[in-house]
């Protein structure tokens, strides 16, 4: 336990330091926790970085470039050990200025939010994988070119733990991760009893709060209790891809981290599916698909309270043979 506790308070410092160092010294910290031949797996149109060059030349200097000012805000970090070794995991928002464009994004030139979810796989105290998603779809919607039609869930309602508890930088009790494991793992196993007839057959009423909230990617955006989850996500969802699982033989997924009443997962694809049905405007390809996702849940008591989601939805759509990125998202 103490080991992951050092993870969390390294890895958070660590950085701290690189959203703030001046760029003569970002490859200085940038090497001080990365392995030279570290791999990360980034959203489209990153995707995979390999070493500490690509990494700060295609990741960290365009984000710094485009927002001179950047300051980040973690909102939940967990870590724990799993079978893909030593897991650390972040969710939060980059702020600053966006004063120049971000892959093909155009600039606003006022202050922008960019939000994220990273996880970092070290080893002898050095990260030597990473994965991260960004919502770009949401740093379009602000420059006022969202690709999507109007989002059914509410969009910018992306919020901090109720209980403002998500940084877990202290020692946690091994039995309530233990219980937060369960509970995610059974309500995962729910999901996977989908009858593609009616959304009952997964029985998640178990496993939600009725107040629960569902911070969905934008596109897809926030919502309110498990009818608000099943009308303005899960139906339109399994609608465009009802066979969903991750047992597709193209499924990577990187680990499952849990850390007191907060567990953290996902996948490079976390998902596979063939696309059967209309998703946000765009009609069925009968493309099977991988879907990189990362999920963030709280538990409160026996249920599940929070679930922030970000899915990489440039590289779905990619996938359908649209590129969202292009100045018009044109069919590729």
């Amino acid at each position: 336990m103490r080991l992951h506790l050092e993870h969390k308070q390294a890895v958070y410092s660590w950085l701290m330091a690189l959203s703030t160092a001046i760029p003569l010294e970002r490859r200085g910290v940038l090497e001080q926790m990365v392995e030279s031949n570290s791999v990360w797996q980034v959203s489209h149109p990153i995707n995979t970085l390999y070493g500490t060059d690509s990494i700060l030349e295609q990741f960290f200097n365009p984000l710094h470039t485009a927002f001179p000012d950047l300051e980040r805000r973690d909102d939940i970090l967990v870590a724990s050990a799993t079978p893909n070794g030593n897991l650390v995991a972040l969710h939060g928002h980059y702020y600053g200025t966006f004063a120049q464009n971000l892959f093909g994004i155009p600039a606003t030139h006022g202050l922008a939010r960019l939000r994220y979810g990273q996880f970092y796989q070290l080893a002898q105290g050095k990260i030597v994988q990473a994965y991260i998603l960004l919502d770009l779809i949401d740093l379009m919607r602000q420059a006022g070119i969202s690709p999507f039609p109007r989002s059914a869930g509410a969009e910018g309602l992306v919020t901090m733990p109720r209980t403002n508890d998500g940084l877990r930088l202290g020692l946690e009790d091994e039995r309530q991760a233990t219980i937060s494991r369960d509970l995610v793992y059974a309500m995962g196993e729910g999901l996977g009893q989908y009858d593609q007839k009616t959304l009952s057959s997964m029985g998640q009423s178990r496993f939600w709060k009725p107040d629960m909230l569902w911070y969905g990617t934008s596109g897809i955006g926030t919502t309110r209790g498990l009818k608000g989850f099943e009308d303005y996500h899960q139906r339109p969802f399994l609608h465009a891809f009802p066979d969903r699982s991750g047992s597709f033989s193209h499924v990577k997924r990187f680990g499952r981290i849990s850390d007191g009443h907060y567990v953290a997962s996902g996948g490079f694809p976390s998902l596979g599916a063939t696309h059967m049905g209309a998703f946000l405007g765009t009609a069925a390809s009968g493309k099977q698909i991988g879907m990189r996702v990362m999920d963030f849940w709280r538990r409160d008591g026996n249920l599940l309270a929070e679930n922030w989601v970000l899915i990489d939805l440039p590289d779905l759509f990619l996938q359908f043979g649209v590129d969202l990125l292009s100045p018009r998202g044109v069919h590729a």
